[in-house]
Formats: structure tokens, C-alpha cells, sequence
């Protein structure tokens, strides 16, 4: 019996049906393999990791003798999740003894709800304290990082300021002009979390943060605070619209000191005035006056366009191009060059300048560092008016030579001036000293960095001289001391009112140009006060002379500066009899109360910024040798109330070791009776009971029963 032949089979049918599910599966994995990876994979991240950024640490800035100045500080947001937690009452004990709380308070506010709870605010944390909080799955840690500035506002000028503000970063002063160093690059990681939820599985470090570069100046704090607290005196008894001082160290280059007026007595409320900010020592020029007939008188030798013996009439100004007239019209008859200068004649380099070409003054104008700006990492630094010959008329030498028709810093002129002193090598400024990574070791030091020779050795030393001279018998005779030989020169020059438009009526710059000791300098003292008002006061010899004496008797009397100068004319001031030294004590992440007893059982005394708050840094540090009875500078970061003041409440000892139970009491602030040793088995008053008299008596077993 024979079949027609069956239709499709169905076997066909089932092989067709998967063959085309395999081509839609193949087509759906190649979507998701090609076309959409990296969506998808984006995705998928998103759901499992989240990325962290890691800040890095702002490098801290330190005066010359390791004294900080600039300090970053994090301090913590603590918080807890209280879905977290698995028994409340022990970890409120925990939070209690870290953060300085009250334990029962805190068991009341963790036990309440189930969302996140901040804790307290702007903590300084020890690592140890850190450490702990991390070990708790329960507690959120919130960097806020700071920068606080030990000396207030002293230095706040040269320093400056800075702070991160809605993702920007905010800076003025060396904060700014060394941000690059500073700053430090921050770090990635990646957090692996459960899908749908913030319970993290542990964390991927993809990039570590490069932390910033701490940095050494060459500022003396000591000699700073001399300047700001003089020129804010001369300012007020002068009743002048400004001023400034600036110390400088010619044998380096090292800017010692840069004091600008308006100055700014605390950084807790700074006034609207922004030019606390910039400092005039870098920022502001003026014409100098007669203290620019140093460096005239340097171009005149320098070229032999005269010497010594060479005289001019400095009675009749008229020099054919213009006329110069000596400061009161005073008429000096024939003066040589020694002479001219103690006298300041006017007249004198007028003529002078005749026997030297503009090209020739313009090129030893320009080697000593005029009309262009230094190295120093100032933001906002000016270069000064020095024309170019080209520009100049019949009467700009004459004027050029008495300090008029250009403008300097006083950066510039304390810099050049510094040539005079050293025997005629012209540095570069320097303001940082040692470059140190996060740990404080030193990675660079930065040496004086001398530009070129200037002048001979003989030839600043006539200079050196010839400012002797203005001191013993010339225009500066406020400026002798009977116990060290100083020199300089002084500047009383008439205020541009706008370049090319002729000087304000009546309103001066008074300045002096000083070297100390005049032999063999230590400093430059460049004292200037912008209009002083009063009888005559507008002559430097009236009110910039006196300033630089205050401030030389100053540095005398309080620093080392000038102690055992060279001359036998003066000796180191009388020192104590010597006397036994201590190791100071390590006292950081202490509040100021405890750290001040640490160091006074150690028999020292504490300087800085005294208050509330927690010590973020010491100087000397920890384990240095000092005298007895020395004292220890403290930079404390403040601490906001609820971190600062525990309820007096008697916390809970029992079970406590003896060292837990005086750590804890210490933290606390209270007195403690302890008898035997081991653990703690008894407490008068119980724990939650308040202290009335800050004492706890506790008892001790060898075991903990």
C-alpha cells in the first residue's frame, strides 16, 4: 500500500523556529556586545560603584625659622546611619568617648528614627580617633577641609588668603602667586555597593591623591610683626595715607619682612578695604626722589663721568634745558661729589648727568633692575616706569638723575640698594626657602640666586660711605645710634598726580633707603610713608628717618638679627645664665586647656593663638630639647560648641583599664581618685549621675568580674 508524499515537516518547521530565535538572540547580544556596550556598561556602573573623589592637602607655608604662617586643616562631619546600627548603647559610648559627648544624650538621639543623623560638625581628628570611626559600619566621616592662619593677621598682605568657595578656589597673596605648588592634585576611587543600595562593599583606589608641597619662606615672623606694629604707629602719628617697610637681606637676596599699610589686625572680620590684600611693597610704585641719587651717583663712576673731586655751582639751577632748583632753594656754591651728596643738592647731578650719554645711563639704570619686574611669585607685581631713551626729552636726564620722570617699587629699589650693601652683586629676591612634601621632609632648597655684578666692591663701597656720611652730618643725622653706624639716604619727592600731568600741590613721599650695620650690612631697611601731614613733616628726615630708627632699636632689642656685628662697637645682648633643658611634650589634637597643663608640668609656657579649639601644630616640636621655662607656639583650629563642651554628666568607667579610665578623665576634664589596679569594678557617682564637683572616685580589681 503506497503514501502521498507528507507536507513540511514538522521537524523542518522546529529548525527553522530556532534557527530564526538564534539570529534574534545574535542580533540582541551583538546590540548589547557593540552598539550599546558602553551604554549598558555605564549603566551597570552606576548601579554597583559610585566614583569618590579624594581631595588632596593643601601644603602648608612656614616662616624662616619653621614657624607656621599657613595651615591646612581637616576637620570632620560625623554622622551615623542609624539603619545601621546593631546596638545603640554601645556605640553612643564609643561616640561619647571620641568626640567628647554625652553619652546618654547621644544613646536619645540615636535611638530615634531611622534616617542619618549628624553628630557634630567641623571635628579635629586625630588618626587614632579617625581609625576607630572608620571601624564602625554605622558612622559616616565627612572630610571639610580648612586653612587656618596661625598668626591672625599678621603677614596677611604678603601672605594672603585662601579658600574653596561653590567649586572655586579663592586666593590672594603667596597663596596665589604659589598655588601650583600648593594645591596638590586630587585622587579617585571607586566605591562597589550592593544595586539599589549605599552599603558599601569595600572601595577601589583607581588614582592617589598627590598631596601639595609645603613651603619654607624666607619671612622672619619676628621681624614682621616689628614693621606692621611701627608703620601702623608712624601711619597714625604722622596722619599719613599709607606707607610701607620692607626688610631685606643683601647678602641673599631673602625678603626678611614686608609691611603694608592698611594692615589687618585679625582675619575674624576683615573689613571691605581690599587693599589689605595687596601689598605696596610689590604692587605700588612711586617716584623715589633723592634716594635714586645712589644709583645715579653708581652710573656717574661707573662710566668716570666723574670722580670724587669733581665740583659743580649748585647755586644757579639753569642747566639749559631746564631748570633744577635744591630742595628750600638753597644755594651751595661749588660742591664736589661727596659733598653734593650728603647735602642731597639737586642741582649738583643735574649737571653731572651732562657728561654721560642717555644710552649709557639708561643701561646701568636697567642692570640694576628698574622699569621691569623681579622673580618674585607675587601676583600683581609691578614693573615700574623706566622709559627708553627714545622717548625721552632734553630735560629727562637731569630729572631722571634726582629721581623724577620714572617710578620703582620698593621691591626694586631695596634689591638694587642690596648691591650697594653686598659689594655690588644684584639678587634675585627670594621668598621661598626649602620646598617639603606632606611629611615634612625637604625635597629642594632653594638657593640665593645673584643676577649679575652691578658695580665693583670699591665702588659700593664709596656708595656705603657716602650714605655714612647723610647719616653722620647730612639729612639723616635721626638715624645715629651711639651703640651700631648706620647709612642711607633720604627721599622727599612730590606726588604724580597722573602720568604726564604734572604733581599734586602739596603731597609728598617720604622715604628713607637704610644699610645696617654700614661696614659689613646685615639688612636693608627701605621705610616709606605715603603724605604725612603736619609742620615739615613731609620731609623724610621728619618721619621716614625716625621710623627706620624705631625699627632698627626694635630688631636690636628683640631679635638676633644684629647681634655681634662686625666693628666692636656693639655685642650680643646680655643672655640668661644657662639652665637645664626639657623635652617638650607632644600636645597635638589636645584642646588648649590640657595642652597648656602637658606643657607647664613640663615647665613651659605657651605662645599663639590661645582660646578653645584643638592643637593642630607646635613649635618646637615634639621631642625637641629647649630651656626650661621657654615657651611653646600653639596653632589651634577652634572647635564648634557642641564639640567642645560635654554635659556634665559622669560617664560609665566600669570595666575600664587603668590607663582607659585617666584617658578618658583627662578628655574630660575631671579629677579621679583611683584605688587598686586593673579594671574598673566601682564608681562614685554612677555612671549618668551629674557631676557636681568634677571628681570621680573609682575602684580597681586585678580582674573584671
Amino acid at each position: 500500500m503506497s503514501h502521498r508524499p507528507a507536507g513540511p515537516s514538522r521537524f523542518l518547521i522546529l529548525r527553522l523556529f530556532i534557527l530564526s530565535l538564534g539570529l534574534i538572540l545574535l542580533g540582541r547580544a551583538v546590540q548589547i556586545q557593540v552598539f550599546r556596550h558602553e551604554e549598558l556598561k555605564a549603566r551597570a556602573q552606576d548601579l554597583w560603584t559610585d566614583d569618590e573623589t579624594l581631595p588632596a592637602d593643601r601644603g602648608n607655608i612656614y616662616d624662616r625659622n619653621g614657624r607656621p604662617l599657613a595651615l591646612s586643616v581637616t576637620r570632620w562631619q560625623v554622622g551615623v546611619a542609624r539603619s545601621q546600627i546593631k546596638n545603640t548603647a554601645d556605640l553612643a559610648q564609643k561616640l561619647a568617648d571620641i568626640l567628647d559627648l554625652d553619652r546618654v544624650s547621644l544613646e536619645k538621639r540615636l535611638g530615634k528614627g531611622q534616617g542619618h543623623v549628624v553628630l557634630a560638625k567641623n571635628v579635629v581628628l586625630g588618626r587614632d580617633q579617625k581609625l576607630s570611626l572608620e571601624s564602625m559600619p554605622a558612622v559616616t566621616l565627612e572630610d571639610l577641609r580648612s586653612r587656618i592662619y596661625p598668626f591672625d593677621g599678621l603677614g596677611a598682605s604678603v601672605i594672603g588668603t585662601y579658600r574653596h568657595s561653590q567649586g572655586q578656589n579663592l586666593s590672594t597673596g603667596m597663596e596665589k602667586g604659589l598655588d601650583l605648588e600648593l594645591a596638590g592634585s586630587a585622587g579617585l576611587a571607586r566605591v562597589i555597593k550592593r544595586a539599589g543600595s549605599s552599603e558599601s562593599l569595600g572601595k577601589v583606589m583607581l588614582q592617589n591623591p598627590v598631596h601639595g608641597r609645603s613651603l619654607v619662606l624666607s619671612l622672619d615672623a619676628d621681624l614682621q610683626a616689628i614693621c606692621e606694629s611701627r608703620l601702623a604707629a608712624a601711619v597714625k602719628d604722622k596722619n599719613a595715607k599709607g606707607g610701607s617697610l620692607l626688610v631685606v637681606d643683601p647678602r641673599t637676596g631673602d625678603v626678611l619682612a614686608a609691611a603694608s599699610w592698611p594692615l589687618l589686625d585679625s582675619r575674624v572680620r576683615i573689613p571691605g578695604d581690599q587693599r589689605i590684600w595687596q601689598n605696596t611693597n610689590f604692587t605700588g610704585v612711586f617716584e623715589p626722589g633723592s634716594v635714586f641719587k645712589i644709583f645715579s651717583t653708581a652710573s656717574l663712576m661707573r662710566n668716570g663721568a666723574i670722580d670724587t673731586s669733581t665740583v659743580f655751582d649748585c647755586s644757579n639751577g639753569d642747566i639749559g634745558s631746564c631748570v633744577i632748583r635744591n630742595d628750600d632753594g638753597h644755594k651751595y656754591g661749588n660742591l664736589p661729589l661727596m659733598r653734593a651728596f650728603t647735602k642731597s643738592s639737586n642741582i649738583y647731578f643735574a649737571r653731572a648727568v651732562g657728561n654721560l650719554s642717555n644710552e649709557e645711563f639708561y643701561r646701568d639704570l636697567v642692570d640694576f633692575g628698574f622699569g621691569q619686574k623681579t622673580t618674585l611669585p607675587y601676583p600683581g607685581q609691578a614693573d615700574g616706569i623706566l622709559h627708553n631713551p627714545t622717548r625721552w626729552s632734553d630735560r629727562s636726564r637731569p630729572t631722571l638723575s634726582i629721581g623724577q620722570e620714572m617710578a620703582a617699587t620698593p621691591l626694586q629699589l631695596a634689591m638694587a640698594l642690596g648691591a650697594v650693601a653686598n659689594g655690588g652683586t644684584l639678587y634675585a629676591p627670594r621668598l621661598v626657602r626649602e620646598v617639603r612634601d606632606h611629611e615634612g621632609h625637604i625635597l629642594e632648597t632653594r638657593d640665593p640666586v645673584p643676577l649679575r655684578r652691578v658695580m665693583s666692591e670699591p665702588l659700593a663701597g664709596l656708595l656705603r660711605e657716602a650714605m655714612r656720611r647723610v647719616v653722620a652730618e647730612g639729612t639723616a643725622q635721626g638715624a645715629r645710634t651711639d651703640w651700631i653706624e648706620t647709612g642711607g639716604k633720604t627721599g622727599t619727592a612730590q606726588k604724580v598726580t597722573h602720568p604726564g600731568q604734572g604733581y599734586a600741590p602739596g603731597a609728598y613721599v617720604a622715604s628713607f633707603a637704610g644699610l645696617v650695620p654700614i661696614d659689613q650690612p646685615r639688612l636693608v631697611i627701605l621705610a616709606v610713608l605715603d603724605e604725612p601731614q603736619g609742620y615739615r613733616q613731609y620731609y623724610a628726615a621728619q618721619s621716614a628717618v625716625p621710623l627706620f630708627s624705631q625699627v632698627v632699636r626694635d630688631i636690636r632689642q628683640s631679635t638676633d638679627w644684629l647681634d655681634d656685628v662686625p666693628g666692636g662697637r656693639t655685642a650680643p645682648l646680655a643672655q640668661a645664665p644657662s639652665v637645664r633643658t626639657v623635652r617638650v611634650p607632644d600636645v597635638i589634637h589636645l584642646n588648649v586647656d590640657k595642652a597648656a597643663g602637658r606643657l607647664s608640668r613640663a615647665g613651659l609656657g605657651i605662645t599663639g593663638t590661645p582660646g578653645t579649639g584643638v592643637v593642630v601644630e607646635q613649635v618646637p616640636a615634639a621631642g625637641s630639647q629647649v630651656p626650661y621655662g621657654q615657651t611653646v607656639r600653639l596653632s589651634v583650629a577652634a572647635r564648634p560648641a557642641e564639640a567642645t563642651a560635654p554635659a556634665p554628666i559622669c560617664p560609665d568607667f566600669l570595666g575600664l583599664s587603668n590607663r582607659q579610665v585617666r584617658s578618658l578623665a583627662a578628655r574630660l576634664g575631671v579629677a579621679l581618685d583611683l584605688a587598686g589596679q586593673g579594671y574598673v569594678v566601682k564608681q562614685d557617682p554612677p555612671p549618668g549621675t551629674t557631676l557636681k564637683d568634677r571628681r570621680i572616685s573609682v575602684r580597681m580589681e586585678g580582674a573584671w568580674r
